[in-house]
């Protein structure tokens, strides 16, 4: 998830509901983001769950979870790549 305190931008692309109901596992499930540019993908087990372009160069990466019932996060291997 990308945060920056301004109002969100809005994504040129998102995939539907059901599609990434049926994508994740109760187990691990595997997130990517590529960004280069303006340009940000979001994957979710290799399938592109959001294109945004983001014209704004500041910024950070945030890992967040929303409200719900009660749950537990682990993240696994993460990796940063400057192209």
């Amino acid at each position: 998830m990308i945060f920056c305190a301004r109002p969100p931008v809005l994504p040129v692309k998102t995939g539907e509901e059901s599609e990434l109901l049926a994508t994740i596992t109760p187990e691990w499930n595997s997130v990517h983001l590529i960004i280069r540019g303006n340009t940000l993908v979001h994957m979710v087990n290799g399938r592109v769950m959001s294109i945004t372009i983001d014209d704004d160069a500041d910024g950070r990466i945030d890992m967040r979870v929303h409200t719900g019932p009660p749950m537990k996060v682990e993240y696994w291997s993460i990796r940063l790549k400057r192209w």
